[in-house]
């Protein structure tokens, strides 16, 4: 391949994208996901304070965007340390999951 031929490819595969838009998609989403974990702090902190039990249903929606983000990382990059966490990040908002459910079920 020639310069001309890498250019065009490169031209084809970035039309409609800005690069500057994607970086600050990024940090909006990296920047997302920090103010979540906040919030859920703060959610389950109250809810143990008035309650005396824990609030499990904001951590299985908080590491379900944080699965999501790592999976489609890993999509998209093939990078194995976005694997481990994108399997992390799973398995953690399942478990949280199971503990939703089962409080769930105590109330019946």
């Amino acid at each position: 391949m020639d310069k001309d031929d890498i250019l065009a490819k490169s031209r084809a595969e970035n039309q409609g994208s800005d690069e500057y838009e994607k970086q600050v998609l990024e940090r909006a989403g990296k920047l997302a996901a920090q103010v979540g974990m906040v919030a859920c702090c703060v959610i389950a902190a109250a809810s143990v304070a008035v309650t005396e039990q824990p609030n499990n249903a904001c951590w299985v929606i908080y590491f379900s965007i944080h699965a999501t983000l790592f999976w489609t990382k890993y999509r998209y990059t093939k990078v194995r340390h976005e694997l481990l966490l994108a399997v992390v990040s799973t398995a953690v908002g399942l478990l949280f999951l199971g503990l939703f459910i089962k409080d769930l079920i105590s109330y019946i």
